[in-house]
């Protein structure tokens, strides 16, 4: 009889952990309330391949406390079908809110992302009613962006990307012989079949763009690398973005502190990523680049 009790007892409190489990997923899955926030413009911050909603905390964090530049903050995750999961939500008081993006399928290609983000822009034009949007994507993050930038520059369902930041974002992949050069080239040795796309689809770029591309070399001395991506490759966005973005900036950071897993985390990257979105205003077209 003992034993009988043990396992009805067992059984209830399973019956009890799963129904808590199952109203959290419900609460963590609802979507939330549609807020006119139309005069705002989100900070949206995409992780690297790997990462998740959490990967560029650093940043969302700087920027909401250090800098008081944002308020509030929400998550999205979203599946390979193009389902969001949110975490959090944003109220009538928002300002300059900043949105997590995560991709479930985090090792898929960034074009791919993009799709997804293209899904993720949509909800969030029509739950908060943002005409315009800022970027800042890690890595492959910064790929995403750069592939909707160009896919989707007309596309009236999705806010405008008004500001492009793209840390340590192989453009020409990793390959070191595709991207051997000197620091001030205009040409690369060997283009990819991701960078010829970039190329090809220049023109479709919002004229009003602004871009800040943030590349890492651990060293003066020997290879020109972040550690993983070649720095020419961060670099890449030169031969492309100058001619048909309105503005288009690259800041190098040399030193064994811009290793391509943290660049995103640097002080330097958080500093100039606070300039780039809140005090760097242009009233006309500039093209600065790195020098050697």
């Amino acid at each position: 009889m003992k034993k009988q009790l043990l396992i009805m007892t067992l059984l209830l409190l399973g019956m009890v952990v799963l129904s808590a489990c199952q109203g959290d997923e419900a609460v963590e899955n609802t979507a939330p309330p549609k807020v006119d926030l139309k005069t705002e413009t989100p900070i949206i911050l995409i992780h690297g391949s790997g990462g998740d909603t959490h990967s560029l905390d650093e940043i969302a964090d700087h920027l909401m406390n250090d800098f008081a530049s944002s308020k509030e903050e929400m998550s999205m995750s979203i599946s390979a079908n193009g389902d969001i999961t949110y975490q959090g939500a944003l109220t009538k008081d928002a300002h300059r809110p900043i949105i997590k993006l995560g991709f479930d399928k985090n090792q898929a290609d960034p074009d791919k992302w993009a799709e997804w983000l293209h899904i993720a822009a949509t909800d969030l034009k029509t739950r908060y009613g943002f005409s315009n949007m800022d970027g800042v994507g890690h890595s492959n993050g910064g790929l995403a962006l750069t592939y909707f930038a160009e896919n989707y520059s007309k596309d009236k369902s999705v806010p405008t990307l008004r500001k492009l930041i793209a840390i340590g974002s192989p453009f020409n992949d990793l390959d070191a012989d595709d991207n051997a050069s000197s620091l001030n080239f205009q040409k690369l040795p060997a283009y990819t079949k991701q960078m010829t796309y970039f190329m090809d689809n220049k023109t479709k770029l919002n004229s009003d763009l602004e871009v800040l591309s943030i590349a890492g070399k651990l060293s003066d001395e020997g290879e020109a690398t972040d550690g993983i991506v070649p720095t020419n490759s961060s670099l890449a966005s030169r031969l492309f973005m100058p001619q048909n973005a309105k503005v288009y900036i690259e800041n190098l950071q040399v030193g064994d502190t811009a290793v391509h897993q943290t660049l995103h985390e640097t002080p330097e990257s958080v500093e100039q990523v606070y300039w780039f979105l809140e005090n760097f205003h242009s009233e006309k077209s500039i093209t600065k680049l790195v020098s050697e």
